[in-house]
């Protein structure tokens, strides 16, 4: 069963005819394809106390809507009466960043944070001074003891705590450790508190390998990657379905085909045709068509060159070898090309299937792992002319 999950315009409120597609990375879309039974489960998670599904590992390829999911975590949370606290990856100290941000929120709403004292007082007794102090200033509580306070206030205010962290495979293991450590001890002491983290899926595979990271490999994973073409066809459809215009049905299964069902490339595709379009009331098949040339260059530009950029020149050779082939790839074939054996191959086979760029697909054949990957290598074997092409080539159709 296919769940979309629909999120509210707010742009269409001010002007209904705005480009309904957001195919900006981390921007999230108005529909997300596929990805309503996860939205599902979390919202459950979160009104059920000590649920395990309140802490969740994220892992997927570049464009498959990691960073889309979080933002809507977030936001569910919110609806929830949850407090979020996002950390960040780029600080110099996450554990140092947690705590400032825990202080912040407590100096804030904790209604003991602050108390006064009688300090003098004049011999009359018509005169008095008092002290203001501030229970979170001078000696450093521990974090431990910080979380569990914000946790409990969260907790009388009818929420729950909820941290979260992007690019986790960034993330210092020893830092992190810490953090989940006291994690752990709030879920022990039976307080609302989830964890919800996001990465690369090879750099969380590589961090789950550490022996610190217990409280991870024990978190619900969500695996992202690319949706069924039927979800994307769909999800076109509805997207445009929501605007005062429409799309026919033939323009929308090729639609998603060129999408090929990869989160990103649903929202470019829609964009483009929804500006293809012009200002017609429905977008039709040939808008659809002539901007299939434009989104493999703007998916060549954007996912596959920053890829390519740094492979070393035989992961590179072990690619073109791929190329040839109109489908999977057999490993004796791709040897044979590079001048190697089948099982020095097999050497920078397991290298590009932890890069995300070619995975199995059966025995003894592999094949691209995304999405006009082919298309790029090509490309770049000729200079260019996609990756470098100017981004404004559409014209617009109008109506007649």
């Amino acid at each position: 069963m296919l769940h979309f999950l629909t999120r509210t315009n707010k742009t269409a409120e001010v002007d209904i005819e705005a480009n309904p597609f957001r195919p900006g990375f981390g921007q999230t879309p108005a529909i997300l394809a596929g990805r309503g039974a996860v939205v599902d489960d979390f919202e459950r998670a979160l009104a059920t106390a000590g649920s395990r599904a309140r802490n969740v590992l994220i892992s997927g390829a570049r464009g498959t809507g990691k960073t889309v999911l979080l933002t809507e975590f977030e936001s569910i949370a919110a609806d929830n009466g949850w407090t979020t606290m996002i950390l960040h990856t780029g600080a110099s100290s996450l554990t140092e960043e947690l705590r400032e941000s825990i202080v912040d929120r407590l100096r804030a709403n904790d209604p003991d944070a602050e108390t006064s004292r009688l300090v003098g007082g004049g011999a009359s007794g018509f005169t008095a001074s008092r002290e203001v102090v501030d229970h979170y200033a001078g000696e450093r509580r521990p974090l431990g003891a910080l979380l569990d306070r914000l946790a409990a206030l969260c907790r009388d205010a009818g929420g729950g705590l909820l941290l979260m962290l992007d690019e986790i495979q960034s993330v210092d293991p020893e830092q992190l450790h810490e953090i989940t450590q006291h994690v752990q001890d709030l879920v022990r002491h039976g307080l609302p508190i989830g964890f919800v983290a996001a990465g690369v899926r090879t750099g969380v595979d590589d961090l789950l390998d550490h022996d610190k990271t217990t409280f991870l490999r024990r978190a619900h994973r969500v695996e992202l990657g690319s949706v069924p073409v039927s979800a994307a066809i769909e999800t076109i459809r509805q997207t445009v379905a929501d605007t005062t215009r429409s799309i026919t049905p033939d323009a929308a299964v090729l639609a998603g085909d060129i999408s090929r069902g990869y989160p990103y490339l649903i929202q470019l595709v829609g964009a483009r045709a929804w500006e293809s379009s012009g200002d017609a009331d429905t977008i039709e098949r040939e808008d659809v068509s002539r901007i299939r040339i434009e989104v493999i260059a703007e998916m060549i530009r954007n996912v596959h060159g920053p890829a390519l950029r740094g492979l070393t020149r035989r992961k590179t050779d072990y690619l073109l070898a791929m190329v040839t082939d109109a489908g999977p790839s057999r490993v004796a074939d791709i040897a044979e090309r590079m001048g190697v054996t089948v099982k020095y191959q097999s050497v920078y086979r397991a290298r590009l299937i932890e890069d995300e760029l070619v995975r199995p697909a059966g025995t003894g054949l592999v094949e691209f792992a995304l999405p006009y990957l082919r298309e790029a290598l090509l490309d770049r074997q000729s200079g260019g002319p996609l990756a470098n092409a100017d981004d404004d080539v559409r014209r617009p159709r109008r109506r007649s």
